[in-house]
């Protein structure tokens, strides 16, 4: 599994579902997997522009239990690499060469900005 930092300049439109992370456990290098999400997602039609962390995987079907260990992975990569995620999560889902794709975006604050 790879993650990249991704500067999308242009907003996604397509079918994908918002997370809302616990503001408490989204900066954390491992936070209370039980309390990370605060809700079920929400459906949204946008991707918007900004700077994220990303990662891919390919599957048929996901777990939650694999959702959530994908995020939380994301997460520390985020802060392992010093910046700051925002307390939100964005899951796409697609086909990609015939195959299931399940993608996590996580917005982070500007490169310049990374946590001191």
């Amino acid at each position: 599994m790879d993650f990249f930092r991704v500067f999308l300049t242009n907003p996604i439109y397509e079918k994908l579902k918002l997370y809302s992370i616990n503001p408490p456990e989204s900066l954390k290098i491992d936070p209370d997997p039980s309390e990370y999400f605060i809700s079920e997602p929400d459906n949204t039609e946008e991707l918007p522009r900004g700077v994220y962390f990303f990662t891919q995987i390919k599957n048929q079907d996901m777990e939650d239990s694999e959702l959530l260990e994908l995020a939380l992975e994301l997460q520390k990569e985020a802060l392992w690499s010093r910046y700051k995620p925002e307390e939100k999560l964005y899951l796409r889902k697609l086909f990609e060469d015939n195959s299931a794709v399940t993608q996590l975006w996580r917005p982070i604050m500007a490169p310049e900005s990374p946590i001191a």
